[in-house]
């Protein structure tokens, strides 16, 4: 139920958010990341702890729940699909919920991941792209 009000809600961003009051403010961000990150732990097997270890750089290499969880949280934002990373979406998402001047900065991290080569099944796709935005740009690093 949940999920599927998450979809409604990013749906209704994306169609009915005119460009000029695209971003969202730091509330409805948090609101969006709780809500995420609260349907994605009912669905993986994983604590706080190691996501929110991703924010201190920790990404251990084989922890496969930890790899799935960024894959479930891109598949809600509809930015992972058909066993692919949606960079085109990924903007998108980017120019919704950001301002401008934080999207462009977080853009230009997510240019330099595009340039890499994502191999391995679902889940070592999406990580691999979440360690590569952090590495290249930790003091902005951000991941629900």
């Amino acid at each position: 139920m949940h999920v599927k009000l998450l979809f409604v809600a990013t749906l209704f961003a994306l169609v009915a958010w005119e460009p000029a009051e695209s971003s969202m403010t730091q509330e409805q961000m948090d609101k969006m990341a709780k809500g995420l990150r609260k349907s994605c732990l009912q669905k993986i097997d994983i604590s706080e702890d190691k996501i929110n270890g991703m924010s201190k750089g920790q990404f251990p290499s084989d922890d496969e729940n930890l790899k799935c969880y960024t894959t479930c949280i891109m598949k809600a934002l509809r930015t992972f699909k058909n066993g692919e990373i949606d960079f085109g979406m990924v903007m998108k998402q980017l120019d919704i919920t950001m301002p401008p001047e934080k999207a462009s900065v977080v853009k230009e991290v997510v240019s330099a991941c595009q340039k890499l080569e994502f191999t391995g099944d679902d889940c070592n796709k999406t990580y691999e792209l979440i360690k590569c935005y952090y590495f290249t740009n930790p003091e902005i690093f951000f991941f629900p």
